[in-house]
């Protein structure tokens, strides 16, 4: 499979999805989703996937690329097979997590579509046990997929697509031997679709072993740019100013729900207790941590009741967080690319946002280098001491773990009830609700927690008898 003749699409883009040849339960989710106008990258690839063309894609981060490829490898699954069709191999449990969330919006009208996410740090025999009726989509990390594959739990002889996404990160966390592996197992008879940010060798090299005279695609890749809404500050200092920087930076109003960047795990908790010591609702995240904690820092941060969240790149990579207000690079990256995908976690969809980086001045001459780095704003960090004690206001929302969830029956319907009936909450008063397999989280204000937390307790939902424990 190393016949590699690349090729670039020079059609006009279509206006609008309608022209791509989409079946109409895509087009129903796409208009449900106010998606009307195809971004560069789907424009390029969708007609050229259900031509059944391999692909070869480079496109930086918020290019839609998971629709790109999502729209057209769902209209070619049998949706009456049991088996799996799609393989969506990805280097991260939370890109596992939003990748599946995105291809069942954009599934959402397809009857008897089931897409299914497998990745480390979950329970296999629970993954298992969820294949007693095949997924036709699956979307997963290499390493939990080959255990998969090893157990035959998973066999793939009915296969149509191998999608490989973030390939440049793959390679860059070590995969390639199971990559290998994976790749064996399948079918040779398949499409593959590759997609990395960039396109070095060891990635160019992926693309002539396993892709058949592969289409390649590229979208804005040539233009190093970030949102025209974010706003991008640097501060100069020594390495001892940069936590108090970080903490006042922080204490502004305007930060509002910020995403801080560190390069190691160790110096995200060391970063994330400072913060807290500091009276700062921070939370850690990064790729060591047990999945529930995962989901459960990420889900403080998008509710309110966490104001920072203290992470690496490889975690933060795909997180999905709404009206992230401010990103903060604690510290510098090596890379361009690095500093554009953490930079471009906010002011995303024409939203604004703003940018920080906490550099010393040989790391300001370092990012300087990089074009994109160009309308950074550099000012020197003014020392502020550190209080004794702060009063730093607690977020106004906390957040509540109810014991049932979707394995249960439960609905976000169920939840509102039981607070309006039960908890005697006004409507309005019930914020967030995310709902799991085994369990749901509701944001609620902080002054109601514990008397929400206490009523609903003992309450019955479908039937079941509820535990509820506020989140800390």
């Amino acid at each position: 499979m190393n016949d590699t003749t690349p090729d670039s699409p020079t059609a006009p883009l279509p206006l609008d999805f309608s022209a791509l040849g989409l079946a109409e339960p895509l087009q129903r989710a796409l208009a449900e989703m106010e998606f009307t106008r195809p971004t560069a990258i789907q424009a390029q690839v969708v007609p050229l996937v259900l031509d059944g063309q391999d692909i070869a894609g480079q496109a930086p981060t918020g290019s839609g690329k998971t629709a790109a490829y999502g729209l057209p490898i769902l209209q070619q699954v049998d949706l009456q097979l049991d088996a799996m069709q799609v393989l969506v191999l990805v280097p991260a449990r939370e890109l596992v997590l939003q990748g599946r969330a995105e291809l069942k919006r954009l599934g959402k009208f397809l009857p008897n579509l089931r897409v299914a996410a497998f990745y480390g740090g979950h329970s296999f025999a629970e993954e298992a046990k969820s294949l007693k009726q095949a997924p036709q989509v699956v979307i997963a990390t290499p390493g939990r997929l080959f255990d998969h594959l090893d157990r035959r739990t998973i066999v793939p002889n009915q296969l149509k697509v191998l999608v490989i996404d973030e390939a440049d990160k793959l390679l860059e966390l070590g995969f390639q031997e199971v990559l290998a592996n994976i790749v064996m197992r399948l079918p040779r008879r398949r499409q593959t679709l590759l997609f990395s940010a960039t396109m070095p060798d060891n990635v160019m090299n992926l693309v002539r072993k396993n892709l058949t005279r592969p289409r390649t695609v590229q979208a804005d890749v040539e233009r190093e740019t970030l949102p025209e809404t974010l706003s991008l500050l640097g501060h100069v200092g020594t390495s001892e100013q940069k936590p108090a920087a970080l903490y006042h930076i922080l204490q502004r109003p305007e930060t509002g729900r910020a995403l801080v960047f560190c390069n190691t795990r160790q110096r995200c908790e060391e970063l994330a207790r400072f913060l807290v010591s500091r009276g700062v609702a921070a939370e850690v995240l990064h790729g060591k941590m047990p999945q529930p904690e995962r989901d459960k820092a990420l889900l403080k941060l998008r509710n309110g009741s966490a104001l920072a969240l203290v992470a690496t790149d490889v975690a933060a990579r795909g997180i999905d967080v709404n009206a992230l207000d401010t990103v903060i690079q604690f510290e510098t990256p090596d890379k361009a690319d690095t500093f554009q995908h953490r930079a471009g976690r906010t002011a995303r969809a024409g939203a604004t946002g703003t940018a920080h980086i906490l550099a010393t001045p040989a790391e300001q001459a370092h990012v300087q280098r990089w074009p994109l780095s160009k309308p950074v704003k550099w000012e020197p960090i003014k020392v502020q001491a550190l209080p004794a004690a702060t009063k730093s206001a607690k977020p106004t929302a906390v957040t509540l773990h109810i014991s049932a969830g979707r394995k249960d029956k439960v609905s976000a319907h169920d939840l509102v009830g039981a607070c309006v009936n039960v908890a005697g909450m006004a409507r309005e008063d019930v914020g967030r609700i995310e709902i799991f397999d085994h369990y749901s989280y509701i944001t609620v204000p902080r002054e109601m927690g514990p008397g929400v937390q206490q009523r609903l307790t003992g309450a019955r939902i479908k039937g079941q008898k509820i535990r509820v424990s506020e989140i800390r």
